[in-house]
Protein backbone atom coordinates (compact mmCIF):
# COMPACT_ATOMS: atom_id res chain seq x y z
CA UNK A 1 0.00 0.00 0.00
CA UNK A 2 2.72 2.19 1.02
CA UNK A 3 4.66 1.81 -2.56
CA UNK A 4 0.92 2.10 -4.44
CA UNK A 5 0.62 5.59 -2.47
CA UNK A 6 4.22 7.18 -2.84
CA UNK A 7 3.66 5.89 -6.29
CA UNK A 8 0.58 8.04 -6.74
CA UNK A 9 2.08 11.07 -5.13
CA UNK A 10 4.93 11.03 -7.20
CA UNK A 11 3.18 10.58 -10.19
CA UNK A 12 0.96 13.78 -9.23
CA UNK A 13 3.78 15.39 -10.15
CA UNK A 14 5.40 14.23 -13.11
CA UNK A 15 2.35 12.62 -15.29
CA UNK A 16 -0.89 14.01 -12.98
CA UNK A 17 -2.57 13.19 -16.83
CA UNK A 18 -1.95 9.60 -16.60
CA UNK A 19 -2.68 9.02 -13.07
CA UNK A 20 -6.09 11.38 -13.84
CA UNK A 21 -6.95 9.03 -16.19
CA UNK A 22 -6.05 5.68 -14.70
CA UNK A 23 -8.72 7.24 -11.77
CA UNK A 24 -11.30 8.45 -14.47
CA UNK A 25 -11.52 4.64 -15.54
CA UNK A 26 -11.85 3.44 -12.00
CA UNK A 27 -8.51 2.47 -10.63
CA UNK A 28 -9.05 3.11 -6.98
CA UNK A 29 -7.02 5.78 -5.71
CA UNK A 30 -6.71 7.29 -1.73
CA UNK A 31 -5.66 10.79 -1.93
CA UNK A 32 -7.76 12.13 1.17
CA UNK A 33 -4.20 10.23 2.86
CA UNK A 34 -2.51 12.87 1.05
CA UNK A 35 -4.88 15.67 2.15
CA UNK A 36 -4.91 14.61 5.61
CA UNK A 37 -1.25 14.30 5.89
CA UNK A 38 -0.84 17.37 4.76
CA UNK A 39 -3.46 18.87 7.07
CA UNK A 40 -1.57 16.76 9.66
CA UNK A 41 1.94 18.49 9.06
CA UNK A 42 0.32 21.60 9.14
CA UNK A 43 -1.57 21.08 12.88
CA UNK A 44 1.97 20.34 14.19
CA UNK A 45 3.41 23.37 12.71
CA UNK A 46 0.79 25.23 13.87
CA UNK A 47 1.82 24.31 17.83
CA UNK A 48 5.03 24.47 16.91
CA UNK A 49 4.82 27.96 16.28
CA UNK A 50 1.97 28.55 18.95
CA UNK A 51 4.88 26.72 21.48
CA UNK A 52 7.46 28.68 20.17
CA UNK A 53 5.81 32.14 20.60
CA UNK A 54 5.53 33.03 17.04
CA UNK A 55 3.19 35.19 15.60
CA UNK A 56 1.68 35.28 12.04
CA UNK A 57 4.31 36.71 9.47
CA UNK A 58 1.94 38.66 7.93
CA UNK A 59 -1.58 40.75 8.54
CA UNK A 60 -4.24 38.06 8.89
CA UNK A 61 -7.65 38.39 7.95
CA UNK A 62 -9.47 37.21 10.46
CA UNK A 63 -9.17 38.83 13.42
CA UNK A 64 -8.05 36.62 16.40
CA UNK A 65 -5.16 37.69 19.24
CA UNK A 66 -2.25 37.27 17.72
CA UNK A 67 -0.19 35.31 20.40
CA UNK A 68 -3.07 32.70 20.13
CA UNK A 69 -3.50 32.52 16.05
CA UNK A 70 -1.79 29.56 15.65
CA UNK A 71 -3.15 27.45 18.81
CA UNK A 72 -6.22 28.33 17.12
CA UNK A 73 -5.75 27.49 13.64
CA UNK A 74 -4.51 24.47 14.75
CA UNK A 75 -8.02 23.17 15.74
CA UNK A 76 -9.45 24.41 12.62
CA UNK A 77 -7.24 23.38 9.79
CA UNK A 78 -8.40 19.52 9.17
CA UNK A 79 -12.15 20.44 8.81
CA UNK A 80 -11.00 23.80 7.07
CA UNK A 81 -8.75 21.56 4.12
CA UNK A 82 -11.21 19.42 3.68
CA UNK A 83 -14.27 21.66 3.23
CA UNK A 84 -12.40 23.85 0.98
CA UNK A 85 -11.37 20.38 -1.24
CA UNK A 86 -14.86 19.57 -1.28
CA UNK A 87 -16.09 23.14 -2.17
CA UNK A 88 -13.04 23.60 -4.83
CA UNK A 89 -14.20 20.17 -6.38
CA UNK A 90 -18.00 21.34 -6.40
CA UNK A 91 -17.11 24.80 -8.01
CA UNK A 92 -15.14 23.17 -10.83
CA UNK A 93 -18.09 20.25 -11.24
CA UNK A 94 -20.59 23.23 -11.36
CA UNK A 95 -18.72 25.88 -13.64
CA UNK A 96 -17.75 22.52 -16.08
CA UNK A 97 -21.63 22.05 -16.80
CA UNK A 98 -21.35 25.25 -18.34
CA UNK A 99 -19.37 23.94 -21.08
CA UNK A 100 -20.66 20.64 -21.37
CA UNK A 101 -19.41 18.64 -18.45
CA UNK A 102 -20.22 14.93 -18.17
CA UNK A 103 -17.95 14.16 -14.84
CA UNK A 104 -18.73 12.10 -11.77
CA UNK A 105 -17.89 14.41 -8.67
CA UNK A 106 -16.76 11.47 -6.87
CA UNK A 107 -14.08 10.90 -9.49
CA UNK A 108 -13.21 14.43 -9.68
CA UNK A 109 -13.01 14.94 -6.15
CA UNK A 110 -10.25 11.99 -5.65
CA UNK A 111 -8.07 13.84 -8.76
CA UNK A 112 -8.64 17.29 -7.05
CA UNK A 113 -7.33 15.33 -3.64
CA UNK A 114 -3.89 14.91 -5.70
CA UNK A 115 -4.26 18.20 -7.92
CA UNK A 116 -5.30 20.83 -5.76
CA UNK A 117 -3.49 19.60 -2.45
CA UNK A 118 -0.29 17.64 -3.39
CA UNK A 119 1.27 20.72 -4.90
CA UNK A 120 1.20 22.04 -1.69
CA UNK A 121 4.13 19.76 -0.45
CA UNK A 122 7.24 21.85 -1.12
CA UNK A 123 5.65 24.85 -0.21
CA UNK A 124 5.74 23.32 3.93
CA UNK A 125 9.23 22.15 3.63
CA UNK A 126 10.01 26.08 2.65
CA UNK A 127 7.56 26.89 5.32
CA UNK A 128 9.25 24.62 8.00
CA UNK A 129 12.67 27.33 7.30
CA UNK A 130 11.88 30.23 9.04
CA UNK A 131 15.63 31.70 7.29
CA UNK A 132 13.80 31.50 3.73
CA UNK A 133 14.81 34.49 2.21
CA UNK A 134 11.32 35.86 0.67
CA UNK A 135 12.67 35.53 -2.72
CA UNK A 136 12.77 31.84 -2.34
CA UNK A 137 9.25 31.86 -0.87
CA UNK A 138 7.40 33.68 -3.41
CA UNK A 139 9.60 31.33 -6.20
CA UNK A 140 8.59 28.21 -4.91
CA UNK A 141 5.06 29.60 -3.84
CA UNK A 142 4.48 30.48 -7.55
CA UNK A 143 5.36 27.03 -8.85
CA UNK A 144 3.16 25.19 -6.39
CA UNK A 145 0.09 27.64 -7.94
CA UNK A 146 1.33 26.33 -11.00
CA UNK A 147 1.23 23.23 -10.40
CA UNK A 148 -1.73 23.42 -9.06
CA UNK A 149 -3.61 25.41 -12.01
CA UNK A 150 -1.77 23.03 -14.41
CA UNK A 151 -3.10 19.92 -12.63
CA UNK A 152 -6.37 20.72 -11.71
CA UNK A 153 -6.81 21.98 -15.58
CA UNK A 154 -6.07 18.69 -16.58
CA UNK A 155 -7.76 16.67 -14.10
CA UNK A 156 -11.13 18.55 -14.98
CA UNK A 157 -10.24 18.01 -18.76
CA UNK A 158 -10.32 14.56 -18.08
CA UNK A 159 -12.97 13.76 -15.84
CA UNK A 160 -15.17 16.93 -16.71
CA UNK A 161 -14.70 15.73 -20.46
CA UNK A 162 -15.10 19.69 -21.07
CA UNK A 163 -12.38 21.74 -23.24
CA UNK A 164 -9.48 23.62 -22.20
CA UNK A 165 -10.42 26.66 -22.21
CA UNK A 166 -13.84 25.76 -19.94
CA UNK A 167 -11.33 23.54 -17.73
CA UNK A 168 -9.13 26.70 -17.34
CA UNK A 169 -11.89 29.06 -16.78
CA UNK A 170 -13.55 26.15 -13.95
CA UNK A 171 -10.37 25.72 -12.11
CA UNK A 172 -9.41 29.38 -11.80
CA UNK A 173 -12.71 30.22 -10.53
CA UNK A 174 -12.60 27.17 -7.88
CA UNK A 175 -9.06 28.51 -7.58
CA UNK A 176 -10.35 31.71 -6.20
CA UNK A 177 -12.62 30.21 -4.08
CA UNK A 178 -10.33 28.41 -2.04
CA UNK A 179 -7.50 31.20 -2.29
CA UNK A 180 -10.18 33.20 -0.53
CA UNK A 181 -11.19 31.21 1.87
CA UNK A 182 -6.94 30.04 2.68
CA UNK A 183 -5.84 33.66 2.79
CA UNK A 184 -8.73 34.34 5.11
CA UNK A 185 -7.76 31.52 8.25
CA UNK A 186 -4.32 30.49 7.26
CA UNK A 187 -0.96 31.75 8.08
Amino acid sequence: MFKKLTKDFVQAFYSPKSLYREISMGRQSSSWIFVLIYCLVYVLGSLWLYFKGFTPFVWTWIKLPEEYYYLVQSFYIIPLVFLMWILGTGVIHVVSKYFGGKGRFDVLFTMTGYSLWVPWYPLIIVDCIHSTPEWLYNTVLGICIILILFGTTIATMIEERINLIGAIISTIIAFTSIGLILFTYIR
